[in-house]
């Protein structure tokens, strides 16, 4: 498959909802992204499995989930939750076998580190893991913090230890840590970020990564909140301010989530029932109620999203026609995991729309059809 540059970068935990959301996507939309997956720690138990993964099993099964629901597509693979766990000394081992595992399953992931996993004892690891037959070798995640005097000096040095070259490296500045609030201030440090990291190399990719999303469900039970998504206007008004084109500065966010990554060992209860729906500028989070039976829950969280005015309609993405059917009690209601999916697939496809619409770039519409009517045999 050919490799093109992305205009969109989610981050994404390695879930089951995120990565079977990133199968659903229509080729199109599919094609338009790298998404960055964040491997869950092994104390995390497995929806697939039902019990917790044995170090063995998360090496074999990130590669395999990978491949099986984004095959023969770039991905940026974040294994920052491992280390602690599997172990510091015996990465030289387990990381690369990591990356090897899903290459071998017909899956393309790129490594993801920190300037300090570059310039430290990871380095090695790293150094065995990098895509060296792809067109990006390796992401640099850059804190918002360390955008200083010193980064250009760390930053060469990375590379340098690394064995790559800028030409061949992205760079994810990540604004995680950074107050939203205020959209044209976030714009301005980003634009003055991306000037610098410019100053230093010249990138294959720089990635703008943060959110507005809370960390707490905003709304209340049979309620809805309207969240502005306030980096993406910040983005916008970054490349405004650059004046040239969006490819200088990729867009990313953390999907339709917070940026706070939380791995529990035990699911916790009954997941909220809710959906995060994305629109050209808010989220619109409409939450069901905790009580009822889940179908009844979900067809009306399902209705109200149809009535808010902000629907985009069924052929938007396989996820909006979900939401439509489930609306009319022809699907659904699913579950937390599908929750997420239906979240994962219509948010990454809301934003490469409309990033192609800035590019000029049109998308098909999905097909659906309605189900047929069962014959009365009374």
């Amino acid at each position: 498959m050919a490799r093109t540059r992305p205009i969109y970068v989610p981050a994404l935990r390695l879930k089951q909802g995120e990565y079977r959301g990133l199968q659903r996507l229509a080729p199109d939309v599919a094609d338009k992204i790298i998404p960055h997956l964040v491997v869950p720690p092994p104390k995390e138990r497995d929806p697939e499995k039902h019990r917790f993964l044995t170090k063995d099993e998360i090496v074999y099964e990130t590669g395999r989930r990978i491949a099986d629901h984004w095959k023969m597509r770039d991905a940026f693979l974040d294994v920052r939750f491992l280390f602690s766990e599997f172990g510091e000394a015996e990465c030289v081992e387990w990381l690369p076998r990591m990356f090897d595992v899903a290459r071998k399953a017909h899956a393309q992931p790129i490594p993801v580190l920190r300037l300090a996993d570059a310039l430290g004892p990871r380095a090695a690891a790293f150094r065995l893991a990098l895509a060296t037959e792809a067109a990006t070798n390796v992401a640099i995640r850059v804190e918002s913090g360390e955008v200083d005097r010193e980064l250009g000096g760390r930053l060469t040095a990375a590379v340098s230890a690394l064995g790559v070259t800028p030409e061949r490296c992205a760079v994810l500045a990540d604004f995680s840590d950074a107050d939203f609030s205020d959209a044209l201030a976030v714009a301005g440090i980003a634009q003055a970020a991306l000037e610098d990291l410019q100053g230093i190399g010249r990138w294959r990719h720089v990635v703008f990564q943060g959110t507005n999303y809370p960390e707490v469900n905003p709304a209340e039970p049979n309620g809805h909140m309207i969240i502005p998504r306030n980096e993406w206007l910040a983005w916008k008004e970054a490349i405004k301010l650059d004046g040239t084109s969006p490819e200088h500065l990729v867009f990313g966010d953390y999907g339709a989530d917070s940026a706070k990554f939380e791995f529990k060992k035990a699911s916790g209860g009954i997941p909220i029932r809710h959906y995060r729906y994305t629109t050209f500028d808010c989220w619109l989070v409409v939450r069901g109620s905790a009580e009822g039976q889940a179908e009844a829950v979900m067809r009306d969280v399902c209705e109200r999203i149809l009535r808010s005015g902000k629907f985009a309609g069924r052929g938007f993405s396989s996820a909006d026609d979900y939401i439509f059917k489930t609306a009319k009690g022809w699907d659904g209601p699913g579950n937390g995991s599908t929750w997420r999916e239906i979240n994962t697939t219509h948010h990454i496809t809301r934003v490469v729309r409309d990033i192609g619409g800035i590019k000029g770039m049109t998308f098909t519409e999905a097909t659906f059809s309605d189900p047929a009517d069962q014959l009365s045999f009374i």
